[in-house]
C-alpha cells in the first residue's frame, strides 16, 4: 500500500513540475498568413492556435515574442527563448534546436505542427507554371532572408535573392521590376490581392515548388526537459488531428 502511494505521489509531482510553467517562444514577425502573423501586436495564426491549445492543455503558460526571423533563430540558439513557432528542419538548426525524431527523414512528420506548401509567384502577364524543374523558375527567385526554402533552391543552383525581410517586400520588388519571381505561400497572395496595389497583378503557379513540415523546435538550452518536449510534440499532433478544433480554428482565417 505504501509503495502504491509513493508511486502515485511521484506521478502527481511529476505532473505538477511543469504545470503552470511559462514557456517563452519567439516567432517570425513577417506576414506568413494564415499560419503565423502579428495582429494588434500579438501572435496570431493557425500554427499559433495549434501550439497554444497543446501547451495550455498540458498546463503551460505561453508568452510569444514576434521578432525578425534571423534574430528569433539566433536568440533561441543562445537560450533566450525556449522554442520557435515555427521552423522547418535543417541540419544546421538541429545543432542548437531539438526537433521530433523523424524530422530529418520524414517528408510529412507525424509530430509536425502542420504541412506547408510553397508556390512560385510571377507577374500576371507572365503566368508561369511550375512543372517540377526548378531551373525553369524565372530568376531571380525572391525568398525572405533566412528562410530554408531559399537555401534549398540555392543548393539546386537557382539564383536566389534573399535580401528582403518579408514576402510583401519581395512582391513589391517583383511588381516594380517586372521580372523574376517570388516563392511564397499561396494564402499570402490571396490576402495581398485584396489590396488595390496587388489585385489582378500576380499569378500563382498551380503546382507547389516545395512541401515542408513545420515544427515547434526547442532550444537545446531550454529549461524544458527532452521528455517534456516529446510530450508537447505528441500533444501538438493530437490537436492537429482534432477535426472539430481544426475546423473552428481554420474558419477564423
Amino acid at each position: 500500500m505504501l509503495r502504491k502511494s509513493i508511486v502515485l505521489l511521484a506521478v502527481v509531482f511529476s505532473t505538477l513540475s511543469f504545470a503552470g510553467e511559462k514557456l517563452n517562444i519567439c516567432m517570425d514577425k513577417n506576414l506568413w498568413y494564415p499560419f503565423t502573423f502579428v495582429e494588434s501586436g500579438k501572435a496570431s495564426g493557425l500554427h499559433i492556435d495549434i501550439i497554444t491549445k497543446a501547451l495550455t492543455d498540458l498546463g503551460y503558460e505561453v508568452n510569444y515574442k514576434p521578432l525578425p526571423w534571423k534574430r528569433c533563430v539566433a536568440s533561441a540558439k543562445e537560450g533566450k527563448f525556449d522554442a520557435i513557432a515555427v521552423a522547418s528542419y535543417k541540419d544546421k538548426r538541429a545543432e542548437f534546436l531539438n526537433f521530433p525524431a523523424d524530422a530529418a527523414t520524414s517528408k510529412k512528420s507525424i509530430e509536425r505542427v502542420m504541412q506547408v506548401e510553397y508556390s512560385v509567384v510571377t507577374v500576371a502577364e507572365e503566368a508561369y507554371e511550375f512543372g517540377g524543374d526548378v531551373s525553369t523558375i524565372p530568376e531571380p527567385v525572391r525568398v525572405p532572408r533566412g528562410y530554408s526554402v531559399g537555401d534549398g533552391l540555392k543548393e539546386q543552383g537557382v539564383k536566389v535573392d534573399d535580401g528582403a525581410s518579408g514576402d510583401e517586400k519581395n512582391i513589391q520588388k517583383l511588381l516594380r521590376l517586372g521580372k523574376g519571381s517570388v516563392v511564397t505561400l499561396p494564402q499570402i497572395i490571396e490576402l495581398l490581392s485584396l489590396k488595390d496595389a496587388y489585385k489582378n497583378k500576380l499569378y500563382v503557379s498551380k503546382k507547389p515548388v516545395k512541401s515542408k513540415s513545420y515544427y515547434l523546435p526547442f532550444s537545446k538550452k531550454s529549461k524544458i526537459s527532452t521528455t517534456e518536449q516529446s510530450k508537447i510534440w505528441k500533444e501538438i499532433a493530437k490537436v492537429r488531428t482534432d477535426s472539430v478544433f481544426m475546423e473552428k480554428a481554420t474558419a477564423k482565417y
